[in-house]
């Protein structure tokens, strides 16, 4: 099974994407979607990602930047919904912005999902945010240990 999850739909008049449709998941809640919908110009200071996180955690309580995290959290939650269905996953876990945005609101992305999924009337999926910071080391170190956990007794031979 092959998926491009981030090309999945969550706001069809949004943003353009690099695969030529438009308000695709990666698109529409990414750090630049989200500064961008905050009415922030990016500074080249530091990370696009970092500014986002920084802005959700320090500016919450202002209006911009709270509509942009419930706008940002309701499309998050539709391209949830959406893997929710294909998929019935037994939890999801989310990193980088997207855990930002579930640590600053977790009522409203749990009910997006369980609002869009079929799966929300049996009590939902659980989302939890990642509690391992560099998700790509992580990510190398699993791939890294795959042939050992495919194949014990032969990574052993």
């Amino acid at each position: 099974l092959a998926l491009e999850v981030g090309h999945l739909t969550v706001h069809p008049e949004g943003r353009p994407c690099h695969c030529g449709s438009r308000g695709c998941l990666d698109v529409e809640t990414d750090p630049l979607a989200f500064l961008t919908e905050a009415g922030r110009e990016p500074g080249p200071e530091v990370s696009l990602l970092q500014q986002s996180i920084d802005l959700v955690r320090h500016h919450y309580d202002e209006p911009g930047v709270r509509t942009a995290t419930e706008a940002l959290i309701d499309r998050l939650g539709l391209g949830l919904a959406g893997l929710v269905n294909i998929l019935n996953p037994d939890r999801i876990i989310l990193g980088g912005l997207h855990r930002t945005l579930l640590d600053a609101d977790p009522d409203r992305l749990r009910a997006v999902v369980a609002d869009r999924s079929l799966w929300g009337q049996s009590g939902g999926v659980p989302i939890l945010p990642c509690t391992l910071d560099h998700n790509s080391l992580v990510g190398a170190a699993e791939l890294a240990w795959q042939p050992v956990l495919d194949d014990p007794l032969g990574a052993l031979a």
